[in-house]
């Protein structure tokens, strides 16, 4: 971004959220950033809050499973009980069909034995075989009529007892699907208030991390905000600390205001194109002059780098860096370009600077304030 639009933005910025007329000023920022640190407190203890809120719901979960657990064993075991009862209404109504196909084998020779009897005028007799409500009752019946002794009413008589024994077995299969019916009412009622916790839990804890992830993502955003503040608070004191230094004939402002721990020359026994200015990891450096960013990137030994060409065959170069902060385009005299590192080849935190002309190193010192 050039740096006249860089400043113009800053300035809009200054002026319609925080009422501060000069480009440059960090006062009206510092108190911007204060509310934001005070406002980004605030959110950390709603999280704090709200995690300690998260850490008891995951416990009440957690018994909540122990629940489900001794739930689902309870369904496990109502499902086998249901498989037994299936089966024992399996075999009761096997053994009505088998009464039911004895009663149709004989039903024939019983009808004509009953026509016979109640032709002989044996109401009674028919009554006692075909209304009673037990064989114990069947039985006692006939044998006070002496029917069972008689040969023409065996059949009657067997179809009698198998009468009573089917109505008896159709009892049977009516409690024992009665029982199945139970089981099953049973296990809907223990399935529903298994779904019912896990929604409730569930439903509070989604609730809980939804609102844990949007305060996560607005305190992000305040850190954000707070860091391109301090990042701008930073360029500005860079700006001013190094514009203290004046601005030399050739137009040159120092990029990093520090102590020149190297000079340009022969340095163990090899030639040292620039100058190196001490500094500490992230601290800014500003372009020197006007320019135009014709590299920024990781360039060999000297690490990450920022090259500017000015113009009239002159170009600074700034090395070593932590990180670039431009990336191509204009950028003006006092612009941030970069950040103290020691990236490539170094031994120490530091900014390594060249001037060149023309493609050719020069002392930096010729050319610096």
């Amino acid at each position: 971004m050039h740096g006249g639009w860089k400043r113009a933005a800053i300035a809009a910025t200054l002026v319609t959220t925080l009422l501060v007329p000069a480009v440059g000023s960090s006062a009206g920022i510092r108190e911007r950033l204060r509310n934001l640190d005070a406002e980004r407190d605030a959110l950390e203890q709603k999280i704090e809050v709200h995690e300690a809120q998260a850490s008891t719901l995951r416990g009440r979960i957690d018994a909540l499973n122990e629940d489900l657990t001794a739930l689902q064993k309870e369904i496990i075991e109502l499902d086998e009980d249901i498989k037994r009862i299936e089966s024992r209404v399996r075999t009761a109504q096997a053994k009505i069909d088998a009464t039911q196909a004895e009663i149709d084998r004989i039903k024939n020779v019983a009808t004509k034995q009953a026509i016979e009897l109640y032709k002989a005028g044996g109401t009674d007799t028919l009554d006692a075989l075909l209304d009673s409500e037990s064989l114990a009752e069947l039985d006692s019946r006939a044998e006070l009529l002496g029917v069972a002794a008689r040969e023409n009413t065996g059949a009657l008589v067997r179809y009698g007892r198998l009468r009573v024994e089917v109505q008896a077995q159709h009892r049977e299969l009516f409690r024992i699907k009665q029982d199945l019916t139970d089981e099953f009412k049973k296990r809907s009622l223990k399935k529903s208030e298994l779904d019912r916790k896990k929604r409730e839990l569930n439903g509070a804890l989604t609730a809980l991390n939804e609102k844990l992830q949007s305060e996560r993502n607005k305190e992000g955003n305040l850190q954000d905000e707070s860091d391109r503040i301090r990042g701008d608070l930073e360029a500005i004191a860079a700006r001013n600390s190094v514009e203290k230094l004046g601005t030399s004939a050739q137009g040159f402002i120092w990029p990093l205001n520090g102590s020149v721990t190297s000079y340009y020359g022969y340095r163990w026994g090899r030639m040292h194109t620039g100058i190196d200015i001490d500094g500490y990891t992230g601290q800014p450096i500003v372009a020197s002059k006007d320019g135009v960013v014709v590299m920024s990137e990781y360039y060999s030994g000297y690490g990450l780098t920022v090259i500017l060409d000015h113009g009239g065959g002159y170009a600074t170069l700034y090395a070593h860096m932590s990180r670039t902060a431009v990336s191509g385009g204009e950028v003006e005299q006092g612009d941030v370009v970069g950040y103290v590192g020691c990236t490539g080849s170094c031994t120490g935190d530091h900014l390594h600077f060249e001037v060149r002309v023309n493609g050719e190193p020069r002392d930096p010192m010729d050319y610096l304030p």
